[in-house]
């Protein structure tokens, strides 16, 4: 709670100096639009900075770790189902029939989805 009052506070500063630093004609619109925009960025980055996984800035790359929680799961699961399907298919174009490697896949698929 705390680090989005920060941010929301350091949101405020940063726009009311903007707006300030502009009134007074100091800086021009260019300038003003650019720390306005800095301001919120800095605010939100403050706000969620313990979500973020990575910043790349020359790409303008941003990956959250819940993203890359996620798509680690959808890896998994999409193994799992990878796994079931080829013992499957394998019992179909053969004549023998792996029941315990299609037993262990389905329990694999199954802990994955629960």
């Amino acid at each position: 709670m705390t680090k989005k009052i920060n941010a929301t506070v350091f949101s405020f500063i940063g726009i009311g100096g903007s707006l300030a630093l502009k009134s007074s004609g100091l800086i021009t619109e260019p300038s003003f639009l650019s720390l306005m925009v800095l301001s919120v960025l800095i605010g939100l980055f403050i706000s969620y900075s313990d979500k973020v996984h990575s910043v790349n800035l020359l790409k303008g790359e941003l990956i959250l770790k819940d993203i890359k929680e996620t798509e680690t799961s959808v890896k998994e699961l999409a193994k799992a189902i990878l796994e079931v399907t080829e013992t499957s298919s394998h019992a179909i174009m053969t004549e023998g029939f792996d029941g315990e490697a299609k037993k262990n896949a389905v329990e694999k698929l199954r802990k994955l989805t629960t």
